[in-house]
């Protein structure tokens, strides 16, 4: 891709490799299933960045590594747990002038006592949910364009499966980064054009 991208950013729940219906029935649940999170970036219909890590990790956290791996961005749509000063100040930082910054405040957001630059955006999207609510903010904000990630997540478990199969940590990071690929490449394949006909 070339250019200022539109980057949507989310993560979802894999699980690993645990015992297999048998051992469990023979000899009841002996430990926790385990989970990885993956986060991923979405533009366009393509993956353009992605991280698998355990899932304690906070969303917000690996948020800067995806916008670093997706490079130059003009908009950053995301949902709650990125609502953080660390994610919209990567976000500027990897920015073009113009930049759109879309994520969701928190429930308990308010505006901030402090004038940064990072949280500006930020201070009129609390005001205007205060003033209007969130469902009208969602629909005038563009907000609903969160939705390229789920439906890229769909797309991954209904073809891929929502199980990492690999049994070791290195082997699930390069499992889930052919698994983008594969992805990636099925939509390079082509997709329906839609038309609108009256």
């Amino acid at each position: 891709m070339t250019g200022p991208i539109d980057l949507v950013i989310d993560s979802t729940g894999l699980s690993i490799h645990g015992e297999g219906r048998w051992t469990r029935h023979k000899h009841g649940k002996r430990k926790r299933r385990g989970w990885r999170k993956l986060h991923i970036g979405v533009s366009d219909g393509l993956i353009v960045a992605s991280h698998l890590t355990d899932e304690r990790v906070p969303d917000g956290s690996i948020a800067p590594d995806l916008i670093k791996q997706a490079g130059s961005i003009s908009a950053l749509t995301a949902d709650k747990a990125y609502d953080q000063i660390d994610v919209y100040q990567a976000a500027i930082d990897r920015g073009s002038t113009d930049l759109k910054l879309l994520i969701h405040p928190r429930t308990d957001a308010v505006i901030s006592a402090s004038n940064q630059a990072a949280l500006r955006q930020r201070d009129v999207h609390v005001k205007s949910i205060k003033e209007d609510g969130v469902l009208a903010w969602r629909r005038t904000s563009d907000y609903y364009h969160q939705s390229a990630v789920e439906n890229m997540f769909f797309r991954y478990k209904t073809l891929l499966g929502d199980q990492l199969r690999a049994r070791g940590e290195a082997s699930r990071q390069v499992e889930s980064v052919l698994a983008c690929n594969i992805l990636n490449h099925f939509r390079s394949l082509g997709r329906p054009r839609c038309e609108l006909v009256t």
